[in-house]
This record gives C-alpha cells, sequence and structure tokens, in this order.
C-alpha cells in the first residue's frame, strides 16, 4: 500500500528530528558553569563564552523545534490523505485499521516516538521551571532578608502571607 510507504517515510523523519532535537535538549546543561579564568588582559569571572554558547544552542533548538513543527504539518497531510484508512482520526488509529503485518511494525514506531517525546517534553518542562525559579532567586533572597510578604507562586497560591527572616530590619 502506497500510503503505508508514505508512513514509514514519515516515521522515519520523525525519528530523525525527535533525536535531533533529544540531543540538543540534553546539550542544554545549566550546571556547567566555566571555571573563572585570571589572566593579563582578562579580569576574574566569566568572559562571555557562555552567553555566546547558550545563544548558539538556543538556534540549534529554534532549527530542531522548527523542523517538528514541519512534522506536525505532514501528519496531518497523511491522516486527509485520500488513499488513508477512512476510519480513526490520528496516525496510531488509521495504522490499526489496515490489516497488514507493517503496519503494526509502525504502529509500534508510532509508540516509542511518542514515548521519546514525551520524555523530551518533560526535559523541556524541567528546564522551564528551573530557569522560572533561578530567575528570580535574587528577589527571593533580598525578599526574604527585608521581611517583605511572600509572593505567591504561579499566582494560584492560597497561602497566607508569611514574613521572611526580617535580617534587614534586625541588623539596622
Amino acid at each position: 500500500m502506497v500510503w503505508l510507504n508514505r508512513v514509514e517515510a514519515y516515521l522515519d523523519d520523525l525519528e530523525l528530528a525527535a533525536n535531533r532535537l533529544g540531543r540538543q535538549m540534553k546539550q542544554m546543561k545549566v550546571d556547567q558553569v566555566p571555571a573563572s579564568r585570571i589572566g593579563s588582559d582578562t579580569r576574574v569571572g566569566i568572559d562571555g563564552s557562555m552567553a555566546i554558547s547558550v545563544n548558539a544552542a538556543t538556534e540549534r533548538l529554534s532549527v530542531c523545534l522548527s523542523e517538528l513543527e514541519s512534522k506536525v504539518a505532514q501528519r496531518d497531510l497523511l491522516l486527509r490523505a485520500s488513499d488513508a484508512p477512512q476510519a480513526g482520526l490520528t496516525l496510531n488509529e488509521k495504522l490499526e485499521a489496515v490489516r497488514d503485518p507493517r503496519a503494526r511494525g509502525l504502529q509500534q514506531r508510532c509508540d516509542l516516538i511518542s514515548e521519546m517525546m514525551v520524555d523530551i517534553n518533560n526535559h523541556a518542562l524541567s528546564l522551564f521551571v528551573c530557569q522560572f525559579h533561578l530567575a528570580n532567586l535574587t528577589d527571593d533572597v533580598v525578599r526574604l532578608m527585608a521581611g517583605v510578604p511572600e509572593p505567591t507562586t504561579y499566582g494560584g497560591s492560597c497561602k497566607s502571607d508569611a514574613l521572611g527572616g526580617n535580617l534587614f530590619n534586625e541588623s539596622a
């Protein structure tokens, strides 16, 4: 069946795109800060190479995401193809409707790629949450030391306004 050949080619491309995205996500490490360098022309601290590598990694991630978005459009074309099985709304459901042993293998590949994408999504969500909290770390430390009311996280908390350590007030 010609449709199964197109699905197989699509899954090959999708798997490659998912692997590239997964590798890129794993390369974006937030826990590796370069060691300080002391030289005649540089002062103690980070020289900006980390920012350059983060920008380059972000650009590569953007390319991977764009490629993955194009795969969504390809999947829609496969689902709406005139030679595609009529039963089912998803690629998995349509493959299930085909009575061909090759379709079972393609269905298993769909499941594996889906699991891979769930792992990538969890990794991305973890990076976002870490970045969210790290971005506010300085504000949180100053707020605790000043004794101002604690802000709610994500805007949905019903905690009472607890005061911080009040360190600034005590030292004054």
